[in-house]
């Protein structure tokens, strides 16, 4: 691996830091104005929501002018927030903030997953990406309790400074990662890239070429969101002494686990086995939470299970994803399916929930997923014989 590949490692574990510390933390700020938790959550769903439809103009923009724009753009747009929240007193300026940080969060992001895989080849693509995973989730470990134990013992301020210390510690990195890495401009002539730029915004024929990994991202995605929203609250109604929170440190490393291995795994014994492997690992740990009531000590391999077959999963699909699509395509595709993974944590939760409100019976509707999670995979293993779309 060359130090411009640990580079970009050193630049997205940073600004990956950066928008999960502000997802943590903008909540509580909003609060700390005196507004209500209904708007806390409201601009956390305008933020992923603009994040969204932006991808859809900067994965082709990334794709005809090279990624070097974007992921500078991403970098310094956590950076210049940062010092913004610093004059943020009304409630405007924070969602005007939030809506900016998106153009962040799109631009980034896709492009990273990208240029991991540039750098990966034909061989190590899984690899490469899976420690770019592994970078964002010992983020996800680190970023949100240095930020919250900076909010409570110094305030606001330190932490606004040391988050756009953080970007710009990110956006510096990315400065080292090489052209080989970054991606040039089209293929075309130069003059040739706006007229390539347009036609590159037309997505249908990009869906067509792999339509079963994005539906596979958008069920894995679901059980996420899933998880997230009422795990908690279903470990709290069974009676268990266990704490709620564990089971999401257990989720992280399962997780952790799974993109430092998985991605290597699939570069070797191919991604059908690696994604058969992985969304039964998630439907095994999703039914063993759901014995949670009948069992406790279920709780302990449920939540190592299902972080490793949910991480596992978006390794080996993402991975899938740049050998099913061109080059010249990867960032868009990569965009594509990071929307399908949005809207399923989305769906996901919003669905499970409804199906509570109705039933009254976590145990039920966890047991029912992974199921679900397992009719998928003989799905995947029954379209991996019969078409060669899918058998890449």
């Amino acid at each position: 691996m060359s130090r411009e590949y640990f580079a970009l490692l050193f630049s997205a574990f940073f600004i990956y830091s950066c928008n999960t510390v502000f997802m943590v933390a903008t909540p509580l700020f909003v609060i700390r104005l005196g507004s209500t938790e209904m708007m806390a959550g409201t601009q956390a769903t305008l933020f992923l929501s603009v994040a969204v439809f932006l991808r859809f103009f900067f994965g082709p923009l990334a794709d005809a002018y090279g990624r070097r724009v974007p992921l500078l753009l991403g970098s310094a747009v956590y950076l210049l927030t940062a010092l913004g929240f610093f004059c943020a007193t009304e409630l405007w300026q924070v969602f005007a903030l939030r809506l900016v940080q998106a153009i962040g969060l799109a631009a980034f992001f896709p492009a990273a997953i990208a240029t991991a895989a540039a750098y990966g080849g034909t061989a190590r693509k899984g690899t490469f990406i899976g420690l770019l995973r592994l970078a964002a989730s010992m983020s996800l470990m680190a970023g949100p309790v240095g930020a919250l134990y900076l909010i409570d013992h110094h305030g606001y301020g330190p932490f606004f400074g040391s988050t756009a210390v953080a970007a710009l510690i990110g956006m510096l990195a990315i400065l080292c990662v090489s052209a080989r890495g970054i991606g040039s401009a089209t293929d075309g002539p130069p003059n040739d890239a706006g007229a390539d730029f347009q036609r590159r915004l037309n997505f249908l024929p990009l869906l067509a070429k792999y339509p079963l990994i994005l539906a596979v991202t958008f069920a894995a995605a679901a059980g996420y969101g899933s998880f997230m929203s009422f795990a908690a609250l279903f470990v709290k109604s069974s009676g268990s002494v266990l704490n709620a929170g564990l089971f999401f440190t257990l989720f992280s490393v399962g997780g952790i686990i799974a993109n430092g291995t998985v991605g290597w795994l699939s570069d070797h014994a191919g991604r059908l086995r690696s994604i058969l492997c992985t969304v039964l690992c998630l439907g095994a740990g999703t039914i063993l939470f759901a014995l949670l009531p009948y069992q406790a000590t279920c709780f302990y391999p449920a939540g190592l299970l299902a972080g490793a077959g949910y991480y596992g999963s978006i390794v080996v699909l993402m991975a899938w994803t740049t050998d099913r699509v061109d080059a010249a395509q990867r960032t868009a595709a990569l965009s594509l399916q990071q929307n399908a993974l949005d809207a399923g944590i989305a769906v996901g939760s919003m669905v499970f929930g409804a199906l509570q409100a109705y039933a009254n019976d976590y145990a039920l509707l966890f047991g029912g997923l992974g199921l679900l999670y397992l009719f998928v995979a003989v799905l995947i293993g029954y379209c991996g014989k019969t078409s060669k779309t899918v058998s890449g």
